[in-house]
């Protein structure tokens, strides 16, 4: 807090910025309230100089240093920054050149202030952005303003003096309030949709609650045999990253937290096949060729169709696409097929039918709409089963927030609290109970 101290016929307010005493003195009380409500405003995060120039308005004696511009000052933060991967960077580089430039590049750093800072915010939302978008560019904004603070570029980071909430959870799980919690009938309902290949990695999601990224770069040396004393295990030590130019690597884990996840002895079991007679560098789950397993064509190729099975009745199926039709002939794209990209489809139609093909039958992802037993409802994604599995072992009340928040790798607890807080609604009740324990008045004390 600052402070007044009268001194004789003048006024002296006092206070700390960056750990050094700034004071400022002044003829009559109120022009020093006035100081002291300007710095107690700005959090103490600005000078004597400052606090006099804006009380009395700029003098000779004052000079206006407003920096570089923001542009120039980005680049060099950037370039500077040392725990980012190059897909991050690339990221950071596109998101400043979209939408952050354009309204802040060229100005000076120091011309920067909250009332622009909430204006921008406003022009996302205004474009349509959700609010879990609109806090990744505001996020960076802060960023890069808060390190020009620290290093002195400028006196106080705007950012801090805006009235927006950032919408801040783990990356992975950043917008996704639609989240899937499978109970472990849906789960085996859904298992038993994919080839009995896919299932060992279906298992090692649900079973470990591991990010995608994570399952795919395990090896063979990560599995850790179970002892007298201790169940076995699975080292998740790395991760996949992207590179910025459209490619990837293995790096660390998301927030570089590597953890040792005991797993049950049927995950393990599950895993066998996949490690006998293969080298301790081989990746658990590969592909046909035996690459590393791309995300988008998993999902594509496997995970949808998998899903559609999945949610079928086999008394109710889905209609098909096209109809039968004695003497038909011309192309598929007669009849409306269309392909996977969204073109027109060219193949021609199989005798009799109206489509190709590819094309006849059920559309891809096409589902029952019968109320029949054993059919999956919902659509999951991949990520879906790590937040599964977070949801079975919030019902266990042996687990406590913090264990599964350091299973699930979280820099945070506060991050496993925003995402899963739906899941613990015996907390609040337990926390009323504690509250109606410790006042309750005892009858004999009345």
């Amino acid at each position: 807090m600052a402070s007044i101290e009268e001194r004789g016929d003048s006024y002296r307010v006092v206070w700390r910025h960056n750990g050094r005493k700034q004071s400022t003195t002044w003829p009559d009380l109120d022009h020093a309230q006035q100081a002291k409500a300007l710095a107690e405003a700005y959090r103490h995060q600005i000078t004597a100089d400052q606090v006099e120039a804006e009380i009395l308005g700029e003098t000779e004696g004052v000079s206006e240093d407003l920096g570089p511009t923001f542009r120039d000052w980005c680049s060099k933060w950037l370039s500077a920054k040392t725990r980012i991967t190059p897909g991050t960077r690339a990221g950071y580089e596109a998101q400043l050149a979209l939408r952050i430039y354009p309204v802040f590049g060229d100005g000076p750093i120091g011309r920067i202030q909250a009332t622009d800072v909430g204006e921008f915010v406003n022009q996302l939302r205004a474009a349509g952005l959700e609010n879990t978008s609109v806090t990744r560019y505001y996020s960076l904004l802060f960023g890069a303003l808060d390190a020009a603070a620290q290093q002195g570029v400028i006196q106080v980071n705007p950012c801090r003096f805006t009235d927006f909430i950032r919408n801040q959870v783990a990356d992975d799980d950043t917008g996704d309030e639609d989240h899937v919690y499978l109970t472990p009938d849906e789960f085996r309902l859904l298992r038993a949709a994919f080839d009995p290949g896919d299932r060992p990695l279906i298992d090692f999601l649900a079973g470990t609650g591991a990010r995608w990224s994570e399952a795919t770069a395990a090896a063979v040396e990560h599995l850790v045999a179970k002892t007298a004393k201790a169940k076995p295990k699975v080292r998740v030590w790395r991760a996949w990253k992207r590179d910025g130019k459209g490619g990837r690597y293995l790096g660390p884990t998301k927030g570089r937290r590597k953890r040792t996840l005991p797993i049950t002895e049927g995950l393990w079991d599950t895993l066998q096949p996949l490690v006998k007679d293969r080298p301790p560098g081989a990746f658990l789950f590969v592909n046909g060729a035996g690459e590393a397993l791309d995300y988008s064509n998993f999902y594509k190729q496997r995970w949808i169709p998998a899903v559609a099975r999945a949610m079928r009745c086999p008394e109710h199926p889905p209609p098909d696409q096209g109809e039968d039709r004695a003497g038909v002939v011309g192309r598929c794209r007669d009849f409306g097929g269309v392909r996977e990209d969204g073109k027109l489809c060219g193949a021609r139609v199989t005798p009799g039918k109206t489509r190709c093909v590819s094309h006849y039958g059920p559309a891809p992802d096409a589902v029952s709409d019968c109320d029949c037993p054993g059919v999956l409802r919902r659509r999951p994604t991949p990520h879906d089963l790590r937040h599964t599995h977070a949801a079975w072992l919030f019902s266990d009340p042996r687990m406590t927030p913090l264990a599964i928040s350091r299973r699930l790798g979280h820099q945070q607890l506060s991050t496993t609290s925003e995402i899963y807080w739906g899941l613990m609604p015996d907390a609040e009740d337990a926390a009323v109970d504690a509250l109606d324990d410790a006042l309750a008045v005892d009858e004999d004390e009345e």
